[in-house]
């Protein structure tokens, strides 16, 4: 059986698409499955979590990469690796110019329907393990008071949230216990990324999570994009009533995707070593 190789950056907790890169490595780990994670940047203090299992790449599996099976994140060009078995695993939105130094013999896997694009096709890859960290974000019952934003990755022509409001900026999403703090003692987070984790965090810890839409994308298409995205947050300030209402069902949602995680693990390894004979 090939081994797997997760060419990544150090952990982040506050990066979604870095930390469930190294989750896929654990979880492959703990399914027994081989699997290593391979620094981009290679120096002496890369940082792993350390909840999971993620060893570093070894020698020997180095010197035969062109037999393992590499994942490399959407941003990756070409294939730096060398390897002839590679994985794309889309994370995040995607642009033409970079798929076009893809192989058309790679293996693409969206992180989750939102994300698809046709240029790359295989629509049916899904591979979605998040972690929740729902021990964290829970609702503590504080008192709140005024409102919480974010802008991260959006270039927001209009900006719809209170003057008072506490800015989260990039940085702050990585000290997980502050940020559930901050959840827990605001009524209302304004997202203005349309892709972040944050906005399912702030609706875990009750705070009123409102998603400032995107002009290019329908309240329809984004209630379709996700399975997270259904329940629990609004999408613009209108929608708060069907986000409060359907709140319960986020966590039910949350619950089943935990224990689907393993089942989708597996079933992305058998593909990838039978895809890769």
């Amino acid at each position: 059986m090939k081994p797997f190789v997760i060419y990544t950056y150090d952990y982040s907790p506050g990066v979604g698409g870095i930390k469930v890169m190294h989750k896929l490595c654990d979880m492959l780990n703990k399914n027994k499955f081989e699997a290593y994670l391979m620094p981009i940047h290679i120096r002496d203090d890369f940082y792993t979590c350390a909840d999971y299992n993620t060893p570093l790449i070894t020698q020997e599996v180095y010197n035969n990469i062109e037999n393992a099976i590499v994942i490399y994140p959407e941003g990756i060009h070409n294939n730096p690796l060398g390897s002839k078995n590679v994985v794309r695993w889309i994370l995040g939105p995607s642009h033409q110019q970079d798929a076009e130094t893809y192989s058309k013999e790679d293996l693409i896997y969206w992180y989750m329907d939102y994300y698809y694009t046709d240029y790359l096709g295989q629509k049916e890859n899904i591979l979605h393990i998040p972690e929740f960290h729902s021990d964290i974000f829970k609702d503590m019952n504080y008192n709140r008071i005024g409102s919480c934003y974010t802008i991260r990755k959006a270039n927001p022509t209009t900006l719809i949230h209170p003057s008072d409001s506490i800015f989260i900026p990039f940085e702050a999403a990585g000290n997980l216990t502050r940020l559930a703090e901050l959840f827990n003692k605001t009524k209302k987070f304004y997202c203005y990324d349309t892709y972040t984790f944050l906005s399912v965090q702030a609706a875990m810890c009750g705070c009123i999570s409102i998603v400032v839409p995107d002009p290019n994308v329908t309240k329809e298409q984004w209630l379709v994009g996700s399975r997270l995205s259904k329940y629990g947050m609004a999408y613009g300030e209108e929608d708060i009533p069907r986000a409060l209402e359907t709140l319960p069902l986020l966590f039910e949602e949350i619950n089943k995707m935990n224990l689907e995680m393993d089942e989708q693990v597996i079933k992305f390894t058998e593909h990838c070593q039978n895809y890769f004979k």
